[in-house]
C-alpha cells in the first residue's frame, strides 16, 4: 500500500510528538513493505543532522494553502506514486484539511485525519485558566489578570462559541474523509457529543506507540533521587507547576533534585521565577535528548492542563520513571493503572499532588513496585502492535465503497 503523510511542517522527529509518531510508523510501514511519502506545508526548521528517509514534497504555495498549484502539484505527486491513502496530521485548520479533500476529488484517494489532542482541548484549556492561580510573574500583569477575569465572566458564552466551531470542524472531517483518528477510544464519545454526529461509522482510536523499542532500553543504569519535568516550556504545559511543588517540599528532601528538559517561550520566565522562590538543586536544562533524564530519574511530574496521549508519560515508563499526572484528559486511564503503574491527581489540586507525591518519595519499595509495573504495561503500545492497528484500518478503508 503507498501512504503518504501529510502534515505542517516537515518530519524531524526531533521537533515534537507528531513529527516522531509519523517518523516512527512510517519505518515501521517501510519494514512491513508499503511505500511512505511525506508532503508538507513547510519544510521545517533547517538541520543539517536530518534527511527525510522518504520521497518528500513541499507544497509550492506556503502562504495560499488551497491554491491551483498546490492542488495541481499534490494531485500529480499522488498520481505518480499511485498513493492509496492520505494520513492528514494536523486536522485543525479547514483550510489545510481541505487540501487533501480536493485532491481526493481529481484521484479518488482515501483520506485519514488524525486528531493528536483530547476534541474538546479547548473547553478544558479556558476550564483550566478560570481554576489555575497565576504563578509567574508575567501571569500577574494588569493585562494577564484582565484577560483571565475575562474569561471567568464570560466562560460559558467562550465555551459555547469553541464547542461550536469545534463541531464544523469536526463534521467537516467527517464528511471530507473516510476516517477520522483519536488517540483513544475515551474521545469517541466526546467526539460524538460536541459534533452532533449522529454515527460513529468513520470514528476510530489508536494510541500512540512508544518512542523507543526494548533493546534501546538499558535497565542497568542506576537511579538518583531525581524528579523530572519534559515538554515545551508553554502555558498549558505548566513547569512552573512543576517548580511550585519543588519549592514547597526541596528542604524535606535535601538528597533530591527536580530536572526541567524542554524548550520554549516560558524559559526567561521560568529563571526569574527559580531565583524569586530560592530554589535549590532545580536545574532548568533546556532542549536536550530526554533519554538520558529517563534514565537516571524516579519520578516523572505532568501538570498540564490537558494532553491528548502524552508520549512524555509512556517514554517515562518505558524507562522505569513513575508518572505522576494531573487527569485532565481521558485517556490517561489508558496509559496508566492509578496507584499501580502511576499516580493520578484531580485535576489542578496542588495540595493533593504535593501529598502524592512526598509520599512516593518517602517509600522506594513502592516507587521500585510501581516502575516496575510502569515498565510491563507500557509493553501494549509497541510500535508493532500500533502499526497493525493502522494496517487493519487501512484495509477497512480501501474495501469500503461507501466512504
Amino acid at each position: 500500500m503507498n501512504i503518504i503523510f501529510y502534515a505542517e511542517s516537515g518530519f524531524n522527529p526531533k521537533n515534537g510528538g507528531i513529527e516522531r509518531v509519523s517518523h516512527m510508523l512510517s519505518n515501521e510501514f517501510i519494514s512491513l513493505r508499503h511505500q511512505v511519502f511525506f508532503v508538507s506545508r513547510y519544510p521545517g526548521p533547517p538541520d543539517e543532522q536530518y534527511t527525510p528517509a522518504v520521497p518528500q514534497l513541499i507544497l509550492p504555495n506556503q502562504k495560499k494553502i488551497c491554491s491551483t498549484s498546490n492542488i495541481a502539484e499534490f494531485t500529480d505527486f499522488v498520481k505518480k506514486n499511485m498513493v492509496d491513502i492520505i494520513i492528514c496530521q494536523h486536522s485543525y485548520n479547514k483550510d489545510f484539511t481541505t487540501l487533501p479533500y480536493l485532491v481526493k476529488q481529481k484521484t479518488g484517494v482515501k483520506i485519514l485525519y488524525s486528531i493528536h489532542t483530547t476534541p474538546n482541548y479547548q473547553t478544558i484549556t479556558l476550564e483550566a485558566a478560570t481554576k489555575s492561580k497565576p504563578i509567574l510573574p508575567s501571569e500577574k500583569s494588569i493585562a494577564r489578570q484582565y484577560r483571565r477575569i475575562m474569561r471567568i465572566v464570560f466562560k460559558q458564552q467562550k465555551i459555547k462559541s469553541k464547542n461550536k466551531k469545534m463541531a464544523a470542524l469536526l463534521n467537516l472531517l467527517n464528511k471530507f474523509g473516510d476516517g477520522v483518528v483519536l488517540l483513544s477510544e475515551k474521545y469517541i464519545p466526546i467526539t460524538q457529543h460536541i459534533s452532533g454526529l449522529t454515527t460513529t461509522d468513520k470514528l476510530f482510536a489508536i494510541n500512540n506507540p512508544n518512542t523507543y523499542i526494548s533493546s534501546e532500553i538499558d535497565t542497568t543504569i542506576e537511579k538518583e533521587n531525581s524528579l523530572l519535568f519534559v515538554g515545551r516550556l508553554t502555558t498549558e504545559k505548566h513547569p512552573e507547576k512543576a517548580m511550585l511543588l519543588w519549592q514547597r517540599i526541596q528542604n524535606r528532601f535535601p538528597d533530591w533534585n527536580l530536572k526541567i528538559v524542554g524548550a520554549g517561550k516560558l524559559e526567561k520566565d521560568l529563571q526569574i521565577l527559580k531565583n524569586k522562590l530560592n530554589l535549590q538543586r532545580c536545574f532548568i536544562e533546556g532542549r536536550r535528548d530526554p533519554k538520558p533524564y529517563y534514565e537516571k530519574s524516579k519520578i516523572l511530574l505532568l501538570p498540564s492542563d490537558m494532553e491528548g496521549f502524552p508520549m512524555v508519560v509512556t517514554e517515562a515508563m518505558q524507562h522505569g520513571v513513575v508518572p505522576i499526572v494531573f487527569n485532565t484528559f481521558e485517556a490517561l486511564s489508558d496509559i496508566i493503572d492509578d496507584n499501580i503503574s502511576g499516580i493520578s491527581i484531580e485535576p489542578y489540586n496542588l495540595d493533593e499532588f504535593e501529598q502524592k507525591l512526598t509520599t512516593l518519595m518517602k517509600n522506594e519499595e513502592k516507587c521500585e513496585q510501581m516502575a516496575n509495573a510502569g515498565r510491563k504495561s507500557v509493553k501494549k503500545f509497541a510500535l508493532q502492535n500500533i502499526a497493525k492497528q493502522w494496517e487493519e484500518l487501512f484495509d477497512k478503508i480501501i474495501t469500503d465503497k461507501t466512504s
